[in-house]
């Protein structure tokens, strides 16, 4: 259990790293070759090979372009579900282990609820940086812009948070059909309707009621048997007294 929360912590570290480097697109300048421009979601820098960079934070949130609006909040929002899923899917995996077998199916809905929200929110960032993606794709092949001019390329913090959303879909995905498939296990044997116990318990029960009443009823039979018995003796003995005085 824990390797599969282990895969959605993977993919929320991804996450995180791609929301916070301004990676996610580059494009040098073509005037000077040692230098290269960075753009993400905070801010957009400049980074020379000496190593020197500066960088600005953008203005005002209306400033900017919609594609930066949509992946602040959509990339913010994926954090906040992935955080929500660890702080119900780990107290279910690590704390609660006193319960017994019936209140276990607590724990279990804790976890599938977890790896709900991990999928949302490998859902939300996934699909946030494929309409990203394909976004700069258009324009870097727009006929409009002349080929001299320099065009944005993919950065580095795209292909963390492609990966960061494929392992928080794995790993919600695999926590939900672990989690159904312990449950069919489980319920395997009643489904079926036998209990041993129960059934047990009953069939004692039936013997222990059932020899008294059989022996009840079985003296009673015996006691008019007798009594049969004794009248066609006393017939028998009537008629032959009778036949004996004719």
């Amino acid at each position: 259990m824990q390797m599969r929360l282990f895969i959605s912590l993977s993919g929320y570290i991804f996450c995180l790293v791609a929301l916070c480097i301004p990676q996610w697109l580059t494009f040098s300048s073509g005037i000077l070759v040692n230098e290269r421009y960075l753009l993400g979601l905070w801010k957009m820098c400049v980074v020379q090979d000496v190593g020197s960079s500066v960088c600005q934070t953008f203005g005002t949130l209306l400033d900017l372009p919609l594609q930066i609006q949509i992946g602040r909040v959509l990339a913010c929002l994926s954090l906040s579900i992935g955080a929500i899923g660890f702080l119900v899917s780990i107290p279910a995996i690590t704390c609660v282990k006193c319960l017994d077998d019936k209140e276990k199916y607590v724990r279990r809905i804790l976890v599938i609820f977890g790896g709900a929200l991990f999928i949302v929110a490998g859902v939300f960032i996934f699909s946030y940086v494929s309409y990203f993606a394909y976004d700069s794709l258009t324009n870097f092949w727009d006929a409009n812009i002349p080929k001299d001019l320099p065009r944005w390329e993919y950065g580095d913090a795209m292909f963390f948070a492609w990966i960061g959303g494929f392992l928080l879909l794995a790993g919600g995905i695999v926590l939900i059909i672990s989690q159904l498939h312990l449950t069919k296990e489980l319920e395997g044997p009643q489904a079926t309707g036998t209990n041993p116990s129960s059934s047990n318990t009953k069939y004692s029960k039936n013997i222990s009621q059932v020899p008294s009443g059989l022996k009840h009823y079985g003296g009673r039979c015996e006691e008019l048997r007798r009594i049969s018995n004794f009248r066609k003796i006393g017939n028998i003995v009537f008629s032959i007294y009778h036949g004996s005085r004719q």
